[in-house]
């Protein structure tokens, strides 16, 4: 996580007041807009969202067709450019920008650092999930707390949850980025492999139906990892598809 990402989202809600999740999403657009962002809405196709800022203030336009989770977090991103970067700049950021091949470029990542901070801040984050066992319960439970997508809370899971996830972006049969907690056993995912067809993910490619969460071999995402010295293990699979990119980002745990 970016530090200075970090810092400048603790910044505003502590300018602003906020106690609560709650909170900060009843106010987020009038408080963005105090700091001289104006918000509107329209159909875009060829991208998520997009802003045109300079020194002093912006403009973020989101896809009017996209449900308000989604709305949420680009207009958080967004802002994220702003607050981040300073001087001026225009950008429009697609779904690679957020969850694709792109994600990882040090702006984008920044940017979305800056959101997760914002939406999903690490005290709030630490207190709510606490020292409760991973499960598909608890990431749905933390969602509807926070307002944000499952996949959302995933990644940040993945970053500063009690309990050590891995998480994987998928798109066309091929893993596009991995993000694993550093405490996981198995540390090693080759990206540009193609999806194990021993993993649910792959299935979701097959147009099957799958299960929201299950058991598997652990080798079908850790293969090539050399900690995985039994080939019997098996870990939790979580799958949350996406399919208007044609993509499923999995979560995994340990037993």
């Amino acid at each position: 996580m970016n530090n200075l990402a970090k810092a400048n989202a603790v910044r505003l809600i502590n300018k602003y007041c906020f106690k609560s999740p709650k909170e900060l999403i009843n106010d987020l657009e009038n408080m963005l807009y105090a700091e001289g962002l104006y918000i509107k809405e329209e159909e875009i196709y060829d991208c998520e969202g997009k802003i045109l800022f300079d020194n002093n203030c912006g403009v973020i336009t989101v896809d009017s067709l996209s449900d308000d989770k989604q709305k949420r977090f680009t207009i958080a991103h967004e802002a994220g450019h702003f607050f981040n970067e300073k001087g001026s700049g225009s950008y429009k950021c697609s779904f690679d920008e957020f969850y694709g091949s792109k994600r990882n470029y040090e702006r984008e990542a920044n940017a979305n650092d800056f959101a997760g901070e914002l939406l999903m801040h690490e005290k709030w984050f630490v207190e709510f999930t606490g020292s409760q066992k991973i499960s598909y319960e608890l990431l749905s439970s933390t969602a509807e707390y926070f307002d944000v997508s499952l996949s959302a809370v995933a990644f940040r899971y993945s970053i500063i949850g009690f309990h050590p996830i891995a998480v994987v972006m998928s798109t066309n049969k091929i893993i596009k980025w991995v993000s694993i907690n550093k405490n996981f056993s198995y540390q090693f995912i080759r990206v540009g492999n193609k999806v194990s067809d021993l993993s649910y993910a792959y299935d979701f490619f097959e147009n099957k139906e799958i299960p929201k969460y299950e058991d598997i071999p652990a080798e079908a995402w850790f293969k090539e990892d050399f900690k995985l010295k039994n080939r019997n293990a098996r870990i939790m699979e979580m799958n949350i598809p996406m399919k208007k990119y044609n993509s499923v980002l999995s979560v995994l745990w340990e037993l």
